[in-house]
C-alpha cells in the first residue's frame, strides 16, 4: 500500500469483509447455526475455527492499517510519534499473539490442507525475515515494554523511547507488516474456500449414501 488511498480503499475493504466473518462466526456462538448431522456439526465447529483466526488477521490489518493512513495523514511531530506507537504496538502485539497459535495453525495446515503448505511456507519465512530485518526482539519489542504499553515512570526513558522509532525505517516497518498481514489473509480466505469446496463434496457422499 503505497498512498493515502490504497491504504482506504483497503480499510473499507477489510472492515466490510470483518464485519461479514464476525457476524457468522456471532450466529454460531450463539447457536443460531446448527447441522442435522455429527459430520454436519464437525463441519460448523471447523467453521468457527477459521472465522476466528481470520477476524484476528483481519483486525490487526485493520490496527496496522489504520495507523499507517494516521501517518500519511499527520500534520504535527506528537501526531506522527502516536501513529509509529500505535503501529509497532499492533506489530507486537499481532506477532506475540500469532506465534502462540502458530504451532496449531502449522499442524492444522499440515493435517488438513497440505495441498496449502506450499503457499504457507513463503508468508512465514516473510514475517522471520520482518523481524530480523525490523530488530522485533531489540526494537520493537523494547519500545512496547518501555513507552508503548504504558508510560514508563522516568519520563526520560519513554520519551527517548519515542525518539528512537520516530525514523523513516518505522514507517516501513509498519508499512511491511500490514502488507505481510494482507498476504495471511489472502492465504486463509483461499483455505476456507478449499474448505467449502471439500465440505460439500463429502456432505454429497454422505446423501448418496443415504
Amino acid at each position: 500500500m503505497n498512498n493515502r488511498e490504497e491504504i482506504l480503499f483497503h480499510i473499507k475493504h477489510y472492515e466490510s469483509q470483518l464485519n461479514e466473518a464476525y457476524s457468522w462466526l456471532n450466529l454460531i456462538e450463539k447457536g443460531g447455526l446448527t447441522g442435522n448431522s455429527l459430520d454436519a456439526e464437525n463441519s460448523i465447529a471447523e467453521i468457527k475455527k477459521h472465522l476466528k483466526i481470520v477476524c484476528f488477521f483481519t483486525s490487526c490489518f485493520l490496527d496496522i492499517a489504520s495507523s499507517l493512513k494516521g501517518l500519511i495523514d499527520c500534520e504535527t511531530d506528537w501526531e506522527r510519534k502516536f501513529y509509529l506507537k500505535s503501529g509497532f504496538i499492533g506489530i507486537y502485539e499481532s506477532v506475540k499473539t500469532f506465534g502462540k497459535h502458530q504451532k496449531e495453525i502449522r499442524a492444522l495446515i499440515k493435517s488438513d490442507f497440505p495441498e496449502l503448505e506450499y503457499q504457507y511456507a513463503p508468508i512465514i519465512q516473510e514475517l522471520r525475515n520482518f523481524r530480523k530485518e525490523h530488530k522485533y526482539e531489540n526494537l520493537i519489542s523494547t519500545f512496547r515494554n518501555k513507552a508503548g504499553a504504558h508510560y514508563d515512570e522516568d519520563f526520560v526513558t519513554y520519551f527517548e523511547n519515542l525518539k528512537l522509532i520516530d525514523s523513516p525505517a518505522s514507517v516501513k516497518a509498519i508499512s511491511d507488516f500490514s502488507n505481510f498481514l494482507m498476504k495471511l489473509i489472502i492465504f486463509w480466505s483461499e483455505l476456507i474456500d478449499v474448505f467449502k469446496e471439500k465440505t460439500q463434496k463429502e456432505m454429497n457422499i454422505v446423501e448418496r449414501k443415504n
